[in-house]
């Protein structure tokens, strides 16, 4: 017995007729009376008596009919309950947004979320890129921007973007001024201010040095990338960043950035959340908002 049976059953009472229900219910006939007479063998008694104006209930059947429409009221109740969850999410969905990405991203999409979602309570945690697979894996956040093409197992992931980091240094350096590019291996012997691992800036770079079988000149570390920033307008050093990031901030007019080669630091972006725990209809929300801001701010896989 399932509800579809119930339904035709429903209908065979309401039209008192085989024929009438099966065209009101859009099924044929044949299929109608097998129906009903499988419910009839489940129940183990008659439901209807058959007569020559039609069929008319019997007391079981009567007793069915009251039950199951009921059952049948609910169902289609649920069924547009559950509608109306996708249609108008609600509840918490919690995003991880690296502080390199946040200047962009954080306030549109919180202001999205806000207007097309306004029952889903939105929760943005900003911080270092190499905290955001941890923090995705153990539940913390629903979801979170992770960069690097290597990620553990246990993660969805949806590529965003591919993006070229450049050696950031204070405005006007003389290795730096009238330069296109900066060769890996001159960036590395330069006094770098790097955070500390396992930030995403940092293995990027070590990851590139290996290439060339040398390692990076670290002479501060700190995990926080606009004291960074500070730090190389004073002169304090040199720093590896996106050009983006580095042209973001109350520093940016004091920096000047060139893109690195001879291996380019190429990192790739993607949105990621736990493969083993189904996002929510909130957090589905969330991250197709998410992905339709990022999108909005690449052109060909890049960003603008």
């Amino acid at each position: 017995m399932d509800i579809r049976q119930l339904r035709y059953f429903l209908g065979i009472v309401e039209h008192g007729s085989l024929s009438k229900a099966a065209e009101a219910l859009r099924v044929a006939q044949p299929a109608l009376s097998l129906h009903l007479k499988k419910l009839e063998e489940e129940f183990g008694c008659p439901l209807v008596h058959r007569t020559a104006r039609g069929v008319v209930p019997t007391e079981s059947g009567l007793r069915l009919a009251v039950r199951a429409g009921v059952l049948v009221e609910r169902m289609a109740s649920l069924k547009d309950e559950i509608r109306g969850l996708e249609a108008a999410p609600a509840g918490p969905a919690v995003i991880g947004i690296p502080t390199s990405l946040g200047p962009v991203l954080t306030v549109p999409l919180a202001l999205a979320v806000r207007r097309r979602h306004p029952s889903v309570h939105l929760r943005v945690v900003e911080g270092l890129s190499g905290h955001m697979l941890e923090w995705v894996l153990s539940g913390s956040v629903d979801m979170a921007l992770v960069f690097g093409s290597e990620h553990p197992s246990g993660l969805a992931t949806r590529f965003i973007a591919r993006e070229r980091l450049a050696l950031v240094g204070p405005k006007g350096d003389r290795l730096l001024k009238d330069r296109q590019s900066i060769d890996l291996t001159t960036a590395l012997m330069l006094p770098l201010i790097l955070p500390g691992r396992p930030h995403g800036v940092r293995a990027e770079v070590e990851r590139a040095a290996r290439i060339l079988d040398a390692e990076p000149r670290v002479v501060i570390e700190i995990d926080a990338l606009e004291q960074i920033k500070s730090l190389v307008a004073a002169g304090a050093g040199y720093t590896v960043l996106s050009e983006r990031y580095a042209r973001f901030g109350p520093e940016a007019a004091n920096l000047d950035a060139v893109p690195i080669i001879a291996p380019e630091i190429e990192r790739i972006i993607s949105l990621a959340h736990a493969s083993d725990r189904p996002l929510s209809i909130a957090a589905r929300a969330v991250h197709a908002i998410a992905v339709e801001q990022l999108e909005r701010l690449t052109t060909d896989g890049r960003w603008n």
